[in-house]
């Protein structure tokens, strides 16, 4: 029997059995019917393919489709508290072990492929590149890097295109939960800051984070004591996230975008909520960033300014601090720089 020739249900499951997305796309391209076979396959098993084919046509590995489906995750996650949970012990895993996650309950058409790599070159390289010039190789290969060749020298180490899609990943994560502090009679489920600091502590490893008073960080993931080849190595990513989130460059860039909707706030609370609501958009919201991009954001975000805006005293995000002295604090809405401050207490001398 040839193989046109097997029952229509036994042709359809036929994308289960392949190895990656290459075998995927010449399957489709064999005949018509195949093609059709092809169109027909879920999402789920679209992701796994392209989950398969990740080191090669999906870079930088993992993050790329991490950023592509965990929204789809921590809608998932916060269906319940035991999702949370679940969603939490794989971000304690490290990156890989969150992509595990994503590739078990989220999925991908080839549509969405096509638009992700469509991205790559209008918004990830460009936002890429102004990262490296700002806080990457290009910006310490600046001539007289220490004696005056930039504003603020500093020894820093950060990879560009994964410190963007480190940004991009929160965004995609804790984007609802920025919402449900945006529409607090709305009574929406939310990731609190613990859960979010867990994502900073294990998704974006550091030599320099470790347990403190009032934060604890585990062994496990990329804190291991036994060295997994899967596992990235502890590196400096969040060092170098923290100089780039509150580099003159890169906020200057979201200060242009936040002043062509309105005026700064005057009270800290809701100017810091601002300031996050706009940067915390996902992939999508680096258009904000290019020239142009804004016209497609601006009713969106002024009527967030105007949630804002009218957010009562109480309702408004409140500090949470940590370390022996309170020094070090966050918010109990999303502030990545905020956040990554907290992990990185140690380094700056906390115990």
């Amino acid at each position: 029997m040839e193989i046109l020739q097997l029952p229509t249900e036994l042709l359809l499951s036929l994308p289960q059995y392949l190895h990656n997305t290459e075998d995927f796309t010449n399957l489709s391209s064999t005949c018509r019917t195949f093609r059709r076979v092809c169109s027909d396959a879920s999402p789920n098993t679209i992701l796994r393919l392209a989950a398969a084919s990740s080191r090669v046509f999906f870079r930088p590995d993992p993050h790329f489709l991490i950023a592509a489906t965990v929204r789809q995750v921590g809608d998932w996650a916060l269906l319940s508290h035991e999702n949370t949970e679940h969603l939490r012990r794989h971000i304690q895993g490290g990156v890989y072990s969150l992509l595990h996650l994503c590739v078990d309950k989220a999925g991908l058409t080839m549509d969405d492929i096509r638009r992700l790599h469509a991205s790559r070159f209008s918004l990830i390289n460009p936002i890429a590149d102004m990262i490296d010039r700002c806080a990457g190789p290009q910006f310490v290969s600046t001539p007289d890097f220490w004696d005056g060749g930039v504003s603020n020298p500093a020894t820093i180490s950060l990879e560009p295109t994964r410190a963007l899609f480190q940004i991009i990943i929160y965004g995609e994560l804790f984007a609802s939960t920025m919402q449900a502090f945006l529409e607090p009679d709305r009574a929406l489920p939310r990731f609190d800051q613990e859960f979010r600091l867990d994502f900073i502590k294990y998704c974006i490893p550091d030599s320099m984070c470790r347990s403190y008073t009032g934060l604890t960080v585990l062994e496990v993931g990329p804190y291991a004591g036994t060295k997994n080849e899967l596992m990235p190595q502890k590196e400096s990513d969040q060092v170098g996230l923290d100089y780039l989130l509150t580099c003159r460059t890169w906020r200057e860039a979201w200060e242009r975008v936040r002043l062509a909707i309105g005026p700064n706030f005057d009270d800290v609370p809701r100017q810091i909520m601002w300031e996050n609501a706009v940067q915390i958009q996902g992939l999508a919201g680096l258009e904000m960033l290019r020239p142009g991009g804004l016209e497609g954001w601006r009713s969106r975000l002024a009527e967030m300014r105007k949630s804002i805006e009218n957010l009562p005293v109480e309702k408004r995000p409140k500090e949470c601090r940590y370390g022996s002295s309170g020094r070090y604090y966050c918010w109990e809405s999303p502030d990545m720089a905020a956040e990554i401050t907290v992990t990185l207490a140690p380094y700056w001398g906390e115990t």
